[in-house]
């Protein structure tokens, strides 16, 4: 098992454990954390009925006796008001009379981890929770760094808070279950940590999809422990995002989020992504801040891991009325990252809307 540390100021620093067939030990490496003795599972009924029990055992086996299961359906669109306002009940009620000391435990992908997150942010204004990531892009993305949230009126992640978990637990095993969509989508964001933080680790993943794919266990260990250790790097220097540090881990991610909404979800989020750093490099191609050969080697890599370069069902009025609603921007001035090389990116403000729109619009696919 390998431990990365999570250090943050203070005393709210964290380990992720990432490992192999560890789920089932999970509850002895919960106990010496002291946070309580009731937990309450937010998951999804897919993941719960390929995992829960092992978590479960692994908890009874620790000691932990009061445990509440609770479902949230699969889907961005469940990420919502509706969806955390019902937790939140069930949380109130599971407290009882205030006699329990409770712990939330998020096992699942994206949609779990940033809904469990913020019900964890909020209720008592702050309940320690743990992260058991079960999709590549839980694994390397949202699992840690403590940004969590809903999506309110069709805008992701809106609405949100900055907490912590105290402990992300990691157990790789669970990938054999994901759809190799799920994988793709994933990749997106390995991809995203190579092209802003490092080449090496981004010519790595030039050589290795293949093996990714095929979960072998040393490549897909590194790629998740080298993800890891890049966003926690990044967030120890700018926990809570006012530096321009951490805003880098956004490549990508201005036009994919408006894509992913206008689309209704019906693309995956790395997916979006994947379109959203296409378009960022089309436009730093277009400022002259990034040669077109770079740009067309990352293309090249999304393409082979089958991610989309090419956005299908397109309204660019629809895309453009969801982007202007970034919660990334500042004054009404668009903020894009921009890979200026591999390894090497640069924050740029305020682009003229016609690049914007022209860059999207040359996306389309003619199919």
């Amino acid at each position: 098992m390998k431990k990365i540390r999570m250090k943050i100021e203070g005393e709210r620093g964290y380990d992720i454990l990432v490992g192999h067939n560890i789920l089932h030990k999970i509850g002895q490496h919960i106990k010496p954390l002291h946070l309580g003795n009731s937990a309450f599972i937010i998951t999804s009924p897919t993941i719960g009925k390929l995992y829960l029990k092992p978590l479960v055992q692994g908890l009874k086996s620790a000691g932990f006796k009061n445990i509440q299961t609770n479902l949230v359906p699969d889907g961005e669109k469940f990420k919502s008001f509706s969806s955390y306002q019902r937790l939140m009940g069930q949380m109130l009620k599971f407290s009882g009379n205030g006699e329990k000391k409770i712990f939330i435990i998020n096992m699942g992908g994206g949609v779990i981890g940033d809904l469990g997150g913020f019900v964890a942010a909020t209720f008592k204004r702050g309940t320690d929770y743990i992260q058991v990531p079960t999709t590549l892009l839980a694994f390397v993305d949202c699992g840690i760094g403590g940004k969590t949230g809903i999506d309110f009126n069709g805008v992701k992640n809106i609405v949100g808070a900055f907490h912590q978990p105290k402990l992300v637990y990691a157990d790789l095993s669970l990938l054999k279950t994901l759809n190799k969509r799920e994988m793709k989508s994933g990749f997106a964001e390995v991809v995203k940590y190579g092209v802003i933080h490092s080449p090496t680790f981004f010519e790595f993943i030039e050589n290795n999809i293949d093996k990714v794919f095929s979960l072998d266990k040393k490549v897909i260990e590194q790629i998740a422990v080298q993800s890891y250790s890049i966003k926690a790097d990044i967030v120890r220097k700018d926990e809570f995002d006012t530096k321009g540090i951490r805003m880098q881990l956004n490549y990508g991610h201005t036009i994919g989020h408006a894509v992913e909404s206008a689309s209704r979800y019906a693309y995956r989020h790395g997916e979006a992504i994947s379109l959203g750093m296409v378009c960022a490099n089309d436009i730093a191609v277009k400022l002259g801040i990034l040669e077109k050969d770079t740009s067309a080697r990352i293309e090249s890599l999304l393409i082979k891991i089958g991610l989309p370069v090419r956005i299908k069902n397109h309204n660019i009025d629809e895309i453009m009325n969801f982007f202007w609603r970034d919660k990334k921007f500042v004054n009404g001035k668009n903020r894009f990252v921009m890979a200026t090389k591999i390894g090497k990116t640069k924050i740029i403000e305020d682009i003229q809307a016609r690049i914007i729109t022209d860059v999207i619009r040359n996306r389309f696919s003619s199919i």
